[in-house]
């Protein structure tokens, strides 16, 4: 099986193929907040690694709301033009670590932060958002299983930095279920802000 595998929901977003269990590309590529069409280029200059591909996973989030709606549309585009069976994976449970047991936390804007449990590459239960009192009221409760910030995290800096792989999605994804195509959506904790145009002296 050749799977393409898409990760767009941090800075450090990539695309990998693995193909019977071995990963034959992995191409990283940096996409900021804002910036998710880089993606277009890397598929491109892919395209001899995923020619023939058999499953798309993507890495629905949380993270970027850019890069993960882009990431979820082109998934869709690929499935109905070459049948490609679509899977997916929260993105927590991606991230480039060894660790069996783990938990993940990032910005979620706002004043607040996500948090994730993650054992086996499987969430443990839901991600929840946190204000910083909370957060550290988390930490302090960790245990001896290690904690990874997602992208920068002023309110807690000092823990060690991991981010979302497409490697690891690529090896994880052939034990993954079948997404419907028509329901992928990126993993939304709130509603996206969205800021309204400003009137102008001539609207009506």
């Amino acid at each position: 099986m050749k799977i393409l595998a898409l990760e767009t929901s941090s800075a450090r977003a990539g695309v990998a193929v693995s193909e019977n269990g071995r990963l034959v590309i992995v191409r990283p590529f940096e996409a900021p907040r804002g910036r998710g069409a880089e993606i277009f280029t890397v598929l491109e200059e892919c395209r001899e690694f995923w020619r023939g591909a058999d499953r798309l996973a993507v890495g629905i989030g949380p993270g970027s709301y850019n890069g993960l709606r882009v990431a979820c549309a082109l998934a869709g585009s690929f499935q109905l033009a070459l049948g490609l069976e679509l899977v997916a994976a929260p993105s927590p449970c991606l991230l480039g670590v060894t660790n069996d047991h783990y938990f993940a936390t990032g910005d979620a804007r706002g004043g607040r932060v996500y948090w994730a449990e993650v054992r086996d590459r499987r969430l443990q239960g839901e991600i929840t958002l946190l204000d910083h009192g909370q957060l550290a009221d988390r930490l302090a409760g960790a245990g001896t299983a290690p904690v990874y910030r997602v992208g920068s995290l002023p309110a807690a800096g000092h823990l060690p930095e991991s981010s979302p792989d497409p490697a690891v999605l690529a090896q994880l994804a052939a034990t993954l279920p079948p997404a419907d195509p028509g329901h992928l959506e990126p993993l939304y904790l709130k509603p996206p802000h969205i800021t309204a145009p400003r009137r102008r002296p001539t609207d009506p």
